[in-house]
């Protein structure tokens, strides 16, 4: 990490436990460069699209800080059209403590959290949010909603976090079951949230811009699903932030203009991009979260030769088609087949098959601190994926808090991994 962000990193650590509202302002003007550099990147390549989409996760985030009454805390998995319809900003811990990571501060609000009496072994996306919000930094949203899809830590840290700060909180319950009764079942909890989002923002939700919010999800459901058609086929030069953004873009930002905007061009940096055989690397899926904070990682996955990162999970889990005649019914669908939700056989599936569709060497099933789920499905996955001649590294890590990575032996393990592959192709 540059030693700029560094310092930035400690003097934000320094103010928080000082003067939360100064440490505040410094991540607003921080992630209000990242929102203005970003927003004018209009080149072709795929670099240019992270930058692009990148500033526009910026700029929620400083919005909701800015004016967090019109911000609900929301998690990954929440279809947010309600949201975007009513021009209220999402407030979300993957998306705030990968920006904390990435300012070199997180650590502070880890402790912090931990000192509150949140475990060591929580995840730490949420831990990182606790910590924000409980010291005074992350400032009282207007609500909070989230769904019991798919991670347990949503079911403890936003309801703490609703009592702090004492705002309404909703749950949308999603059966692990698929099937058009569950599909009704969402659809009426979300009619019921969508009335409560009018009633504390005192908006009316006009039917036909959420019908145009989601005729964009739909749209940029369809680009994206051309993009991974014609990745398999291609050489491009993605980074671990820019998965990040592809999975934002496919979840709590999916309707917004920027990115329908963000994955055209990522079809285009496609269509015009180099035939896969002439680059010689090999070819990397990944699954879960990605830790683009780790320069170690990124050097050897994003610079150094070897490799290229195909695609991950994340971003093409729920990749259903959506009609903007039925709203709620089409984002209760969503959640309810996503592969996340029900049985890891479902999440494991997906997986071999996105794989096998972007034309992957190899697998890094990447075990998040805290993340159960991913940690229980991991040998399971690890089995069926190598059955299908996809050779896969767990490998265990932080997305987002440096106390918890063995960085060198990390290191290792990845080399090892590409050696296999390269060996396998001699």
């Amino acid at each position: 990490m540059k030693k700029y962000i560094e310092t930035l990193g400690k003097i934000i650590e320094k103010q928080a436990a000082v003067s939360p509202e100064r440490a505040r302002g410094l991540l607003t003007a921080a992630y209000s460069w990242v929102h203005f550099s970003g927003k004018r990147q209009t080149g072709p390549g795929v670099r240019s699209a992270y930058d692009y989409m990148n500033s526009a996760v910026a700029g929620t985030i400083v919005d909701s800080l800015r004016h967090p009454k019109e911000a609900v805390m929301v998690n990954i998995f929440l279809p947010c059209e309600l949201l975007h319809a009513l021009g209220i900003q999402p407030m979300f811990p993957e998306g705030i403590a990968v920006y904390a990571a990435c300012t070199a501060c997180q650590r502070f609000f880890g402790e912090a959290a931990e000192a509150g009496g949140v475990p060591e072994s929580f995840c730490s996306y949420h831990k990182t949010m606790l910590g924000m919000a409980e010291s005074g930094v992350l400032p009282v949203p207007l609500m909070i909603a989230n769904t019991t899809l798919a991670c347990d830590a949503n079911q403890l840290s936003f309801r703490r976090l609703a009592e702090f700060y004492q705002v309404p909180h909703t749950v949308i319950d999603v059966p692990h079951d698929c099937g058009e009764e569950a599909v009704h079942y969402v659809a009426d909890q979300l009619r019921t949230l969508g009335a409560q989002l009018e009633d504390q923002c005192h908006r009316k939700l006009e039917s036909q811009v959420l019908r145009e919010t989601v005729a964009r999800s739909r749209q940029t459901i369809e680009t994206y699903r051309a993009y991974l058609a014609k990745r398999g086929g291609v050489t491009l030069p993605v980074t671990m932030t820019g998965e990040l953004c592809s999975m934002i873009s496919t979840h709590v930002m999916l309707g917004r203009p920027e990115s329908a905007d963000y994955v055209s061009r990522l079809l285009r940096a496609a269509e015009n991009a180099p035939d896969a055989a002439t680059s010689g690397k090999k070819r990397i899926f990944w699954m879960h979260t990605l830790p683009n904070w780790q320069d170690s990682l990124r050097d050897i996955v994003e610079a150094g030769g070897r490799c290229e990162l195909v695609g991950s999970d994340m971003p093409a889990g729920a990749l259903l088609d959506m009609d903007p005649e039925q709203p709620y019914e089409s984002m209760a669908r969503r959640v309810v087949y996503a592969s996340f939700n029900g049985p890891a056989s479902r999440r494991v599936e997906e997986a071999v098959r996105r794989a096998k569709e972007v034309r992957a060497d190899g697998v890094i099933l990447f075990c998040h601190w805290g993340c159960k789920q991913t940690l229980g499905l991991s040998q399971l996955a690890k089995q069926r994926l190598e059955d299908e001649g996809l050779p896969t590294l767990v490998l265990d890590g932080d997305g987002c808090d440096g106390r918890n990575v063995a960085d060198g032996q990390m290191v290792t393990r990845v080399n090892a991994f590409l050696e296999q592959l390269e060996g396998r192709g001699a």
